[in-house]
């Protein structure tokens, strides 16, 4: 008779478990969604602020009044400090592209700076 009892027992645990792992799951699936967009978004500001930053420091843009750079300039200027040892940005939407190339339009306008990056189709 125990046997029985504590077959009944071991049963109802394991589906209380397992009701309890369906919830965990589906409350935690939200953690493992590809956030590489709003993360590239976020890398992108930064590299404008930075940019404005070093264009401050530019007399060909405060005499010109617009001037491109790319980010491998603010690497190589300490504005930006790049992914790995060769000096490479890594795009977040897919590691195997470098932000090395990507063009920041600098404008400089009623003594301030402001930078925009280039996105090229």
């Amino acid at each position: 008779m125990e046997r029985s009892g504590f077959t009944k027992e071991l049963l109802i645990v394991i589906i209380v478990l397992g009701v309890f792992t369906i919830t965990m799951l589906s409350t935690t699936s939200y953690a493992y969604k590809d956030n590489s967009d709003d993360y590239y978004e976020q890398v992108v500001n930064v590299i404008e602020r930075q940019a404005e930053l070093y264009g401050d420091t530019l007399d060909t843009l405060k005499r010109e009044g617009n001037f491109v750079i790319t980010v491998e300039e603010l690497v190589k200027n300490g504005y930006y400090v790049a992914d790995d040892e060769d000096g490479n940005v890594v795009d977040p939407r897919n590691s195997k592209h470098s932000l090395n190339g990507l063009k920041i339009k600098l404008t400089y306008k009623n003594n301030k700076v402001e930078a925009q990056v280039i996105e090229e189709e």
